[in-house]
């Protein structure tokens, strides 16, 4: 076995055979990190080589460059066929690199996953996360409407000077908007029911079918959904920007309760906002059917009113009314829980401020299948 030497000013080199030695001698340190770095930009050493050993036996002095020192080798020759060793590190370098190097888990290899083992870990962490949150939601649900009762025996614990300003944000300034959007829902629809029924020549039917349609569902549907977009999303950006800055915290700390401070009063607000939108926008569907009706059909306002008068009755409004405030209830509970589970920075309020609007329509639409299903169970 042929061995030779080759005697550095700061290290030694030893080439035995194919297995090259490198011993440091110099302090390993920060500061001469440039001597070593010398050798790690350089390895014209391991030409033919299918070994490398860093020999620590002369090494005194050093720091935490030992430990970059090992790492960057040992990553550069990971991506070789050149095997790596460290020998000669007595118990305090050994304690010393052991503190200074991460444990498992800092960086992993993702080409070891399939796309199959990653689908269906995101399958189950999605499942989980929605799980959790249902369980949080129905907790919060519940000590709401405790809360809500508690509002007959205590009604001064609810902070009732916030609750003219989100009644007014959330049903005076959302008049234009929803009084629009039914208009032209009742437009469409008046214009397509009445291609449909000059076929058969019922015309004048125009009017049931546009009075029970709006009342008893686009009406509080359309209502809901866009007082789920303007209220909901408003709740929970609002109250999960307070929880980013530590608001929240501080009314916990003095002493309040979040529910009766912050929650309550949107929720009330909105409940009892729902009922006047939806009359307003029964109003204004109607009024879009009546359009359609005299510009495509032969009738008057008169007729058309007159019909309107025999199809529906008292059952119809009251039953969207009825769906309105529980809608209302479900909007706003929504936005103010998804609020509360802010974590994080701005990144997690936009995340819940979208959960809660699609959260929200979801359970809109259910709920309103639900009463769709009881009703006509009932005959009403």
């Amino acid at each position: 076995m042929g061995e030779g030497s080759q005697k550095e000013k700061n290290y030694n080199i030893i080439s035995d055979n194919d297995v090259l030695i490198f011993q440091p001698i110099t302090p390993m340190t920060l500061d001469n990190a440039q001597i070593y770095d010398e050798f790690t930009l350089d390895y014209k050493y391991l030409e033919g080589k299918s070994k490398l050993i860093i020999d620590f036996s002369l090494l005194k002095t050093y720091d935490s460059y030992m430990v970059v020192f090992i790492d960057s080798i040992k990553r550069e020759l990971s991506i070789t066929q050149i095997k790596f060793a460290v020998e000669n590190l007595n118990d305090e370098m050994s304690h010393f690199y052991d503190v200074l190097t991460p444990k498992g888990g800092i960086e992993h290899d993702l080409r070891r996953y399939t796309f199959w083992f990653i689908w269906i870990s995101n399958i189950g962490k999605t499942t989980s996360e929605f799980f959790k949150n249902a369980f949080l939601f129905i907790e919060f649900f519940g000590d709401l409407i405790i809360k809500l009762f508690s509002i007959l025996i205590k009604p001064k614990k609810v902070r009732w000077k916030d609750f003219p300003f989100h009644f007014t944000q959330s049903g005076v300034n959302a008049v234009p908007i929803t009084f629009l959007i039914v208009f032209l829902i009742g437009l469409i629809s008046g214009y397509q029911g009445a291609l449909q029924l000059t076929l058969v020549g019922a015309d004048i039917l125009i009017a049931d079918l546009i009075g029970i349609s709006i009342t008893r569902e686009l009406a509080p549907l359309m209502t809901a959904i866009l007082v789920a977009g303007r209220s909901g999303s408003a709740f929970a950006a609002e109250i999960g920007t307070m929880k980013v800055s530590e608001e929240i915290d501080a009314l916990h700390s003095m002493g309040f309760d979040v529910d009766y401070f912050l929650v309550l009063p949107r929720v009330l607000a909105v409940m009892l906002v729902m009922p006047i939108l939806v009359l307003i926008t029964d109003i204004s569907g109607i009024f879009g059917g009546l359009v359609a009706a005299i510009s495509t059909l032969d009738i008057t306002v008169l007729g058309y009113l007159n019909q309107l008068h025999r199809a529906i009755d008292f059952s119809d409004i009251f039953t969207g009314l009825g769906k309105s405030v529980v809608f209302g209830f479900l909007i706003s509970t929504v936005g103010c829980f998804m609020g509360m589970q802010v974590k994080g920075g701005a990144e997690s309020v936009g995340k819940y401020t979208t959960t809660s609007v699609v959260t929200s329509i979801f359970l809109i639409i259910f709920f309103d299948a639900v009463f769709t299903f009881i009703f006509s169970t009932l005959g009403i």
